[in-house]
C-alpha cells in the first residue's frame, strides 16, 4: 500500500536560507522565505467553525480528517531599511545584505508572552536588524504586527555627541555590536514551584559582528509601562570574530529554585564555544498578596559563565547547522555540521550529575557524511537543512540540501551511520566512518543499537481491536533517501501543470527545511526543484517550493499508545505548565495518528481506559487564599488577576484533565460506532464536570477572601458563582463553601431577589432566562444562547473571543477591546460591569476547559 502524503502545498516564493522551518509552542509552523515569514497552522486539534485555508493531500484515503492548514504571513518587504553608513563610515560596518534585503532567521518565544497570551516571533534580516512580531485578533489567519524594532534600542547606545575625530574605533565597535548576525530564544525554565509561576524568565540571545552575545528579556507589560519590549540582562564579549549561530539546550534544575542551561555559539572561524547560563529565583518579599509576588526584574538573578572547553575547535570551516538534541536520561548532545562532516558533543556528567549512565558516551565525535546518490546534484558536502531526534529509533535524522536523508543510529549510546550492510541491503554501497575525538565513558552496551519498527504487517479489518506492533526493519540512510525521493516524485507529478510530467535524474529536490510533525515518523519538509546543469536565469516570480508532510516510517500502535500515556503522565505536566506549551501543539501528532480510521478503531477502547483513569485528583482543595484586610484599591486588582491566572493555569493535574478532555472530544468526533461514541461522550462529560468544579472552587475561595471589598455592583456576579456551585452534581464541600460565601454577602448587603443583573433577560423576547446550564441559555419561548465560558453570562454581542481547541466563546477582556469599546461598556451584561469580572476576564488568556488560545473572528 502506498504511503499517503498528508500535505503537498505549493508556495510561490523563494527560499533563501537553510533550516527554514520551525515550530512554535502554539503549534504553528513558521516558513522562512526571502521576503516574508509564512505562518501555517495544522487543523489537527482545532475545532473552529471556519474551514482551513488550504488542504492538499495525496493518496490519503484512510484519514477521517485530512490535514488542512490555516495560513497567514508577516510581510517584511515593506519595512524601512536602516542605513548603517549614517552611523559609521568604516569598511568593517559595511552591510552587503542591504543591497537585496531578505529574511535570514526567525526564532519563536515560549507561549504566553504576547499581549494575547501567545508566542512572539523575533525576525532577523540580512541587514542585521531584529524585529519582534505578535498576532493580534486572529493569529491563525489574521494580521501580525511589529511590536518592537530591537535594533533601534541597540543603535541608541551608538550615538555620539562629539566630533567624528573623537569617535574613532569606539564608534565602529559599537556599530558592530548593534549589527545582529544570529538569534535564538530559550524556553521557559521550571523553578519547581507548585502551582507553577506564570513568570517570563525566557531569554532572547543575540550574536553580532562585534563578537559578543547579548541576552535580552521580553516584558509582556511593556505597553502599559511605556518601556521597550525587551531589555538587556547580560552581555559578554566573546571574541574578535563574528558570532554566526546560537543554540540553547534545555533548562535543568541545578539547585533550589535554580535552573541552568548551556548556550552554544558558533564563530566565523569554525569554532564552537559554550556559555553556562543560570537563573536563580530569589525569595520574594512577603506582601499582602494571594500568591508569591515574584517580579522577574527583582527576583530572578542571571549568571553567565564562559566555559573554557571548545565543543568544536576552530579550523576555518564555517558552521552550517547548530542544535542541541535532548535525549531522555542523559546530558543533551550538541549537533553541528560542516561541509562533509557531522560533529557531536556531549558535556561530561559534572554539570548535571543525575543525567549520566555508564552506557552513555561523552566528549566529541565526528562522522564523515556518506553520499547518497539520488540525483545529479547529490553530494556529501551539501549543507544540513534540518535535523531531529527520533526517540523510538534512538536515531538522529538529518537532511541535506541535496535531498538526501541520513540517519545516525545508536545516537545516545554509540553513534554510527547505517548498520553493517549485507549483500541484500539497500545501502550496501555505503560504509560507516567514525572519528573518535574525545573521551568516552564505559560503554558496556555500546554494541546495542536501538531499532524500532518500520511499516506494519497484515492490515487488520476495521473491527479488529488488537493493538499491533510493526516489523523490526531498521531505518538506514539509503532507505530514508529513497523514501524522500519517492515522495518528491509523487508530489512533483501532482503539483506540476497537467500532472503528467515526471522528474528525471537531473532534477534535484533541493531541501531547505526538515522538522518532525510528530514523534511517530511523520516529517514536514520543504523542497524546490532545481537543475544544476541549467545555468539560465530564473526570475524570483517563477520560483516555487512545495511543503510536504509525509510518513518516513509507520509507527506501531504500541508506540502511539506510549505517546498518549506520556502526554497524560503526571510527572511531565508540571513542566508543561511552566513552559506554557499549548495542548494543541502537544497533541498534534496523536490527532494525526488517530485520524487513520483503522488505527482508531483498534485503539479507541484502550484510549478511553487511559482517559477515564485517575480523574479524582483535585489540587484546588489545597488552595489557600489569605483574607484581604485592606480596602479596595488598584493593588488588589493586580493581586487578584495574578492569583487567578496562577491557580487556573499553574496546576499540572488541571492541565492533564484539559488534555484528556481535548483527546476525548477528538475521539467522540472520530468515532463511528454509536456505543463507543456514547462512551466517549461519557468520558468527556466527566472531565468537563471535573474542570468546572475545580474552576468554581478557585473562584469561590478568591471571592471569599475579598468579600469585604465588594460593592453592590459586584454582588450579582458573586451570586452567579454561588448558584453554579449549588447546581446538582456539585461536590458537597464546594456547595458548603459557596453557601458560606452567600451568607457573608447577604450579611453585608441587602439583596433583592429581582435585583438588577441578578437574573438575565433573553435578548430576543425580553423573557427571563433561568441559570440552569452553564454552557447555554434557553428562555421559556425556546430562544437558545451560548454562554460565556468564563463568566457564564449570555453572549449577545460580537465582542467575544473563540477558543481554537474547543470552539467555546468568552467575553473580551477590556485590554483587548478598542478604546471606544473599553470606555463604553454598554455591550456587556449589567452584572458583568464589575471590577471582579474584568479582572477575571484579564486573567483568563486561555480556554479554561482545553487550555488553548483564543482568536477573535469578528
Amino acid at each position: 500500500m502506498t504511503d499517503p502524503i498528508y500535505t503537498a502545498l505549493t508556495l510561490s516564493t523563494v527560499i533563501s536560507y537553510q533550516n527554514c522551518l520551525e515550530w512554535s509552542d502554539d503549534g504553528q509552523l513558521c516558513v522562512l522565505t526571502k521576503s516574508a515569514v509564512y505562518i501555517l497552522t495544522p487543523n489537527h486539534g482545532i475545532a473552529l467553525s471556519t474551514p482551513p485555508d488550504v488542504m492538499a493531500p495525496i493518496d490519503d484515503q484512510s484519514s477521517a480528517k485530512p490535514l488542512g492548514w490555516y495560513k497567514t504571513m508577516i510581510d517584511m518587504s515593506s519595512l524601512p531599511m536602516r542605513a548603517w553608513a549614517e552611523l559609521s563610515d568604516s569598511w568593517g560596518t559595511l552591510s552587503l545584505g542591504s543591497l537585496d534585503v531578505a529574511v535570514q532567521a526567525v526564532t519563536c518565544s515560549p507561549s504566553g508572552l504576547s499581549s494575547h497570551g501567545r508566542c512572539v516571533l523575533a525576525v532577523l534580516n540580512t541587514n542585521m536588524e531584529v524585529t519582534l512580531w505578535e498576532g493580534t485578533k486572529n493569529h491563525l489567519r489574521g494580521e501580525w504586527n511589529m511590536i518592537e524594532n530591537v535594533t533601534d534600542h541597540l543603535v541608541d547606545t551608538v550615538t555620539f555627541n562629539g566630533p567624528n575625530h573623537e569617535e574613532g574605533v569606539a564608534r565602529q565597535e559599537k556599530v558592530l555590536n548593534a549589527q545582529a548576525t544570529c538569534i535564538a530564544w530559550s524556553a521557559q525554565p521550571d523553578f519547581g514551584m507548585s502551582p507553577s509561576l506564570l513568570l517570563d524568565a525566557s531569554l532572547l540571545a543575540m550574536g553580532n559582528r562585534g563578537g559578543s552575545v547579548t541576552l535580552r528579556r521580553f516584558s509582556r507589560s511593556h505597553d502599559q509601562s511605556g518601556e521597550p519590549a525587551t531589555t538587556a540582562v547580560a552581555r559578554l564579549e566573546i571574541c574578535e570574530r563574528w558570532i554566526t549561530q546560537l543554540a540553547w539546550s534545555k533548562w535543568v534544575a541545578s539547585g533550589a529554585n535554580k535552573c541552568t542551561t548551556i548556550l552554544a555559539y558558533a564563530m566565523s572561524d569554525g569554532g564552537i564555544g559554550l556559555l553556562q547560563v543560570s537563573q536563580t529565583l530569589e525569595a520574594a518579599v512577603p506582601l499582602d498578596a494571594f500568591v508569591d509576588d515574584y517580579n522577574v526584574k527583582r527576583h530572578v538573578r542571571v549568571d553567565v559563565e564562559q566555559l573554557r572547553e571548545f565543543a568544536v575547535p576552530p579550523d576555518k570551516r564555517g558552521i552550517t547547522a547548530l542544535k542541541w538534541v535532548d535525549v531522555p536520561g542523559r546530558n543533551p548532545i550538541l549537533v553541528s555540521s560542516k561541509a562533509g562532516t557531522i560533529h557531536l558533543y556531549s558535556l561530561p556528567p559534572s554539570p548535571f550529575p543525575p543525567m549520566h549512565s555508564p552506557a552513555h558516551w561523552y566528549g566529541s565525535r565526528s562522522l564523515l557524511i556518506q553520499i547518497q546518490r539520488s540525483s545529479a546534484g547529490s553530494s556529501s558536502l551539501a549543507p544540513v537543512s534540518g535535523l531531529f531526534y527520533a526517540r523510538d529509533r534512538d536515531a538522529l535524522l538529518l537532511s541535506l540540501s541535496d535531498g538526501s536523508v541520513h540517519a545516525i543510529l545508536g545516537f545516545s549510546s554509540e553513534p554510527t551511520w547505517d548498520p553493517v550492510p549485507t549483500s541484500s541491503s539497500p545501502s550496501s554501497s555505503t560504509t560507516a566512518m567514525v572519528i573518535d575525538e574525545g573521551e568516552q565513558g564505559d560503554s558496556s552496551t555500546s554494541g546495542n543499537t536501538t531499532t524500532a519498527n518500520l511499516g506494519s504487517g497484515n492490515t487488520p479489518t476495521v473491527k479488529d481491536t488488537t493493538i499491533t506492533r510493526s516489523s523490526d526493519m531498521p531505518i538506514t540512510s539509503g532507505i530514508l533517501t529513497k523514501s524522500s525521493r519517492s515522495f518528491f516524485v509523487r508530489a512533483y507529478q501532482h503539483t506540476s501543470p497537467g500532472g503528467l510530467s515526471m522528474p528525471d535524474y537531473m532534477d534535484v529536490n533541493r531541501t531547505d527545511g526538515f522538522v518532525p510533525y510528530d514523534s511517530c515518523g511523520t516529517v514536514a519538509w520543504i523542497y524546490e526543484v532545481s537543475r544544476p546543469t541549467d545555468f539560465s536565469y530564473k526570475h524570483e516570480a517563477k520560483h516555487s517550493c512545495v511543503l510536504l508532510v509525509t510518513p518516513f516510517w509507520s509507527a506501531d500502535d504500541q508506540w502511539v499508545m506510549t505517546m498518549v500515556e506520556e502526554k497524560m503522565d503526571k510527572t511531565g505536566n508540571g513542566m508543561r505548565c511552566a513552559t506554557r506549551v499549548a495542548p494543541v501543539h502537544l497533541l498534534r501528532g496523536i490527532f494525526l495518528q488517530l485520524a487513520d480510521t483503522t488505527r482508531f478503531d483498534r485503539l479507541c477502547r484502550a484510549l478511553l481506559n487511559i482517559l477515564d483513569h485517575d480523574i479524582q485528583e483535585d489540587p484546588s482543595t489545597a488552595v489557600t487564599i489569605p483574607e484581604w484586610t485592606k480596602s479596595y484599591s488598584e493593588e488588589i486588582k493586580i493581586h487578584l488577576r495574578k492569583s487567578l491566572a496562577t491557580h487556573f493555569f499553574g496546576w499540572g493535574s488541571l492541565l492533564r484533565i484539559r488534555m484528556k478532555l481535548a483527546l476525548a472530544d477528538g475521539c467522540w468526533k472520530l468515532c463511528q460506532d454509536a456505543e463507543m461514541r456514547n462512551e466517549c461522550g461519557r468520558v468527556a462529560s466527566a472531565q468537563l464536570t471535573a474542570i468546572s468544579h475545580r474552576v468554581l472552587r478557585v473562584l469561590v475561595r478568591h471571592l471569599t477572601a475579598i468579600v469585604t471589598t465588594l460593592s453592590p455592583v459586584d454582588v450579582p456576579f458573586v451570586l452567579r458563582v454561588v448558584v453554579q456551585s449549588l447546581l446538582p452534581g456539585s461536590p458537597l464541600d464546594l456547595s458548603s463553601e459557596a453557601q458560606a460565601l452567600s451568607d457573608k454577602v447577604n450579611a453585608m448587603t441587602a439583596i433583592e431577589p429581582g435585583g438588577i443583573g441578578l437574573h438575565e433577560i433573553c435578548p430576543a423576547c425580553r423573557v427571563e432566562v433561568p441559570l440552569q446550564d452553564i454552557t447555554q441559555a434557553t428562555c421559556l419561548k425556546g430562544h437558545t444562547w451560548t454562554r460565556c465560558s468564563v463568566t457564564s453570562f449570555i453572549l449577545s454581542t460580537a465582542m467575544v473571543r473563540t477558543c481554537i481547541g474547543c470552539n467555546r466563546k468568552a467575553l473580551l477582556p477590556p485590554s483587548q477591546s478598542s478604546p471606544d469599546e473599553s470606555v463604553n461598556d454598554s455591550w456587556t451584561p449589567v452584572a458583568a460591569r464589575s471590577w471582579v469580572v474584568k479582572e477575571l476576564l484579564e486573567a483568563v488568556d486561555r480556554c479554561l476547559f482545553c487550555g488553548n488560545t483564543f482568536v477573535r473572528i469578528v
